[in-house]
């Protein structure tokens, strides 16, 4: 290791190379305090850090948590957000006021933690990426004077690094689908039981939408622990417009703008609407916070004409969402689609939820070791009843995708996988980061 990390980019080099380990349930968090505890700048964490909001849940939790964190800003309070995964560069992880944590910054801190790490390591104990990352955002929350930090889990709740936070001040659970099951469980009880670890006496949100058995278990362990559980709820959502500018809907006897494009992003709003009152926030507030929400390639229209929107779904119930809100803003004119896929995902199913709103699919290679080639991709379209444009590489075949919706006059969707997103975005937009 290092003996001192002397510019940025020796940052990520030394932040990417820890080990992808895989944790026993609670140890994980485990680490990360023992980490915090060992690192001279965090004494005292656990027991005195930022008040945090803790989300977790399989999809939805980074748009709830952005929006929630909009709220927050507009009424006053330094916030803090820790998101996972990133999209744009690694600093997006952790933010304050929306702005990410400088490069120096985190040089500095990351310097901090490493002879924790490295007497984890030859204590057996060693930390990963991830519990590395979360244990910056806490230090640097703390160090700027966070009055409350919004703290998105990685993977569940008990097998998560940031269940090593004590009581929130509020437990988020969004919608709930089989994920990550050689880890968490492989029944929607199973995996609820280890997202509801996050739970612990304090208020608990819930997201509606759920199985039987997701809504029971949480009821379950609000119950054993003593808290309140809140369901918003979504019948009393009326919504007035929806394009490609945004959507206007009432809750509650209130009207609200929102920035963020597709119907699922109503029924999140809702819920960081209810999270924001169940905190106290101003209704004027939560108004702005609505309005200048930002979460990059989350349905978002980065060009015009022809209309060209970018979305991250890649499971089954991303990509559930996302079909909704395709036909919601195209309906009958459907779009074209550019998709490359991750091998170790079951992408098959996946993509048959969205290709009824599709018009063409193009397939491309995504620029990372696990990508599902082109013709793999293909091979799962067409097993779908619908045919596939191998399109090679994800450059060559946004080129081809491109032209062709411009020669054609149709919008294009590209998705499927967060790597591709992030790759698209930073060549249509010229919004590069490192």
């Amino acid at each position: 290791m290092p003996e001192k990390i002397r510019s940025y980019q020796e940052t990520l080099a030394f932040i990417h190379a820890r080990p992808r380990l895989s944790f026993p349930r609670g140890e994980a968090a485990a680490r990360a305090a023992l980490l915090l505890e060992r690192c001279k700048e965090a004494s005292g964490f656990p027991d005195q850090t930022v008040p945090a909001v803790h989300v977790t849940g399989t999809n939805g939790k980074g748009s709830f948590s952005t929006m929630l964190s909009y709220m927050l800003r507009a009424s006053g309070k330094k916030t803090g957000l820790f998101i996972s995964p990133y999209v744009l560069c690694y600093r997006e992880r952790m933010q304050i006021n929306g702005e990410m944590i400088p490069e120096k910054t985190l040089a500095r801190i990351i310097g901090s933690l490493i002879p924790a790490v490295e007497a984890l390591d030859r204590e057996e104990k060693p930390v990963n990426e991830f519990i590395l990352g979360f244990a910056a955002a806490m230090i640097w929350f703390r160090e700027e004077g966070c009055d409350i930090a919004v703290i998105e889990a990685g993977i569940g709740g008990a097998h998560d690094a940031t269940n090593a936070l004590p009581r929130p001040l509020l437990s988020v659970i969004m919608g709930i689908g089989l994920e990550h099951t050689a880890v968490l469980g492989h029944t929607l009880a199973e995996i609820a039981g280890d997202k509801s670890a996050i739970i612990k006496g304090n208020p608990a949100l819930l997201y509606p939408e759920q199985a039987d058995e997701v809504t029971e278990t949480v009821m379950k362990r609000c119950a054993e622990t003593g808290s309140r559980l809140i369901m918003p709820s979504f019948s009393e959502i009326d919504i007035h417009r929806e394009d490609l500018y945004g959507t206007e809907f009432s809750y509650g006897g209130n009207r609200y703008r929102l920035s963020l494009l597709g119907r699922y992003q109503i029924k999140n709003a809702v819920t960081a609407i209810t999270a924001a009152e169940t905190l106290g926030v101003t209704e004027s507030a939560i108004r702005s916070g609505l309005e200048t929400a930002h979460f990059p390639c989350r349905l978002e229209l980065v060009k015009e004409r022809p209309p060209v929107l970018i979305d991250g779904g890649h499971n089954v119930h991303g990509l559930t969402a996302l079909a909704g809100s395709v036909h919601a803003l195209f309906g009958e004119n459907k779009p074209f689609m550019l998709t490359g896929m991750m091998r170790d995902k079951d992408f098959s199913d996946a993509l048959a939820q969205i290709l009824p709103e599709v018009s063409r699919v193009y397939t491309v290679t995504v620029n990372n070791p696990r990508s599902a080639s082109d013709h793999e991709t293909a091979k799962a379209v067409r097993k779908n009843d619908r045919e596939a444009i191998e399109a090679g590489n994800w450059k060559d075949g946004l080129a081809l995708a491109l032209t062709a919706a411009e020669k054609e006059n149709k919008p294009l969707l590209i998705g499927g996988s967060l790597f591709l997103a992030a790759d698209a975005r930073a060549e249509l937009t010229g919004e590069r980061y490192e």
